[in-house]
């Protein structure tokens, strides 16, 4: 490690408090230990005991699509996670920075089927994250109790995403390691103090094209703050510059004991001068993940020990820290106005190579620490090597790639988990049984029971912007559901 990447290190450490022994109340204050988080487990907050198997999961656009109807799509294959996005917003909301309708709509939404709860929870898009001063004590406070209530409301356990792709560009809040350190560890801390039931997720970007400012031609930029302190920490191999041979991961690492899940937004990113869906290289997602230098993607040709070890998330982070891991979005692109071009694959065969190379025996056996993957269900404007397209990563949204993805999942459901074969657990465990009732609802010790709440229409997207609609009758039924 660079010395002074070292240095920044233990004084950062030095000035952190450890994370708070986790006690679970009730509103009269008396402890329930029934709900007290057990290490000795060997197990992660929301980590079900899975060996040669994974769970599955989906990140919808709410603005048409709720877990409800999802699940009648897929049958009997319920997706065991569903990811949402909120937006946590200074002077927003009576000081409370975020929209908590909205977040318990999400939770009674995902109760309904009995399933687990990804939040993507992002500052505003454009805030640095040294800015995030202005998000109080009271307001990391305020979403670890929400969070709280859904978990003991609905029964529903969350997978939190804070500050997401931190190591890169195209967030305000990106690139600062120091200051995401701090609010990680703010924020934990509260959520720490009122359940179990929350889980840490810890999420950058995959750093094949690390520091993403030049891509694949390897190009240099300079410091992304002023004062140089942070500069430090990024130009991990100290020469002075902050470049594709530079760790793109570690310096945002805020402890071991702040982390609950490791995760990795991976995609298949279409290859340059790629303008007719072309095929999936073969073993294009271990190489992603590992770093390996096969991929016609990596920048520089990645010929060297440094750069494969940097780039290998799964063991620098997963095996070597012994955490679970998920790919908290993931998904294979189609560009339907590329359809009809010379040599242009199908869009089935495109998804199919890619879950192929995911949802296989091959991938258990060598990733064991991989439990989850969460298809990106949306559609959105996304230039392809400087031509204008519309990519689409949906694999429920037509009757072909729906009957493709069910018959996937029912070839591989041996190595499956889905929702209705987790019950959930107030101290943060994850346990293979059925359900308790139709409802969703779980009934063993220290769990909640799940009680819905009507659906409402709600526009939300990978974009942060998120917002209500509906009829009255609806929307009054939701305030009238919601206890923070």
């Amino acid at each position: 490690m660079h010395l002074a990447l070292a240095l920044a290190t233990i004084a950062i450490a030095a000035h952190a408090q450890t994370a708070p022994p986790v006690q679970i109340i009730d509103a009269a204050g008396n402890p329930l230990p029934q709900c007290a988080f057990k290490p000795s487990s060997g197990l992660a907050r929301l980590e079900p005991p899975l060996t040669n198997q994974m769970m599955v999961g989906i990140s919808l656009d709410w603005s048409y699509e709720t877990p409800l109807k999802s699940k009648e799509k897929t049958k009997d294959h319920t997706p065991a996670v569903y990811n949402a996005w909120l937006d946590l917003v200074p002077g927003t909301f009576n000081g409370t920075g975020f929209d908590g309708n909205m977040l318990n709509w999400f939770g009674s939404e995902a109760g309904y089927v009995g399933a687990m709860l990804e939040l993507t929870l992002n500052p505003p898009k454009d805030m640095r994250i040294a800015d995030l001063k202005d998000l109080t004590p009271a307001m990391y406070d305020g979403i670890s109790k929400a969070c709280q209530t859904i978990n003991q409301r609905y029964g529903v356990p969350i997978f939190l995403r804070w500050a997401h792709e931190m190591n890169g560009d195209w967030y305000g809040w990106g690139n600062e390691p120091r200051a995401f350190i701090e609010s990680w560890r703010q924020l934990t801390n509260s959520v720490r103090k009122y359940t179990n039931m929350t889980a840490m997720v810890w999420a950058p970007n995959i750093g094949i094209t690390y520091p993403f400012v030049g891509g694949s031609d390897g190009g240099a930029r300079s410091t992304p703050l002023s004062n140089g302190t942070d500069f430090d920490l990024l130009d991990t191999n100290g020469d002075g510059k902050i470049d594709n041979f530079d760790d793109p991961y570690s310096p945002f690492w805020p402890g071991d004991e702040y982390v609950d899940w490791v995760g990795l937004s991976l995609y298949y990113y279409p290859r340059q001068n790629c303008h007719n869906n072309c095929p999936l290289p073969e073993r294009y997602f271990e190489q992603l993940l590992t770093g390996g230098f096969n991929n016609p993607d990596t920048p520089g040709g990645g010929n060297t020990a440094d750069w494969q070890r940097t780039r290998n998330f799964y063991q620098q982070f997963a095996a070597s820290k012994n955490k679970p891991m998920m790919l908290p979005e993931t998904g294979a692109p189609w560009i339907a106005e590329w359809a009809t071009r010379a040599g242009a694959t199908t869009e089935v065969a495109i998804k199919s190579a890619w879950y192929n190379q995911l949802l296989s025996t091959a991938t258990l056996t060598t990733y064991p620490r991989l439990k989850l993957v969460v298809n990106f269900e949306e559609r959105k404007p996304l230039a392809l090597d400087g031509e204008p397209a519309i990519q689409d990563w949906r694999v429920t949204n037509n009757s072909v790639t729906l009957d493709w993805w069910n018959g996937k999942l029912t070839e591989f459901q041996g190595n499956l988990k889905f929702a209705n074969e987790l019950v959930y657990n107030c101290d943060g465990s994850v346990v293979i049984g059925t359900k308790g009732s139709a409802s969703g609802a779980t009934t063993t010790a220290g769990s909640a029971v799940v009680t819905g709440a009507p659906s409402a229409a709600v526009t939300t997207s990978k974009s942060g912007a998120a917002g209500l609609s509906g009829v009255v009758g609806s929307v009054l039924a939701l305030l009238a559901s919601f206890v923070l």
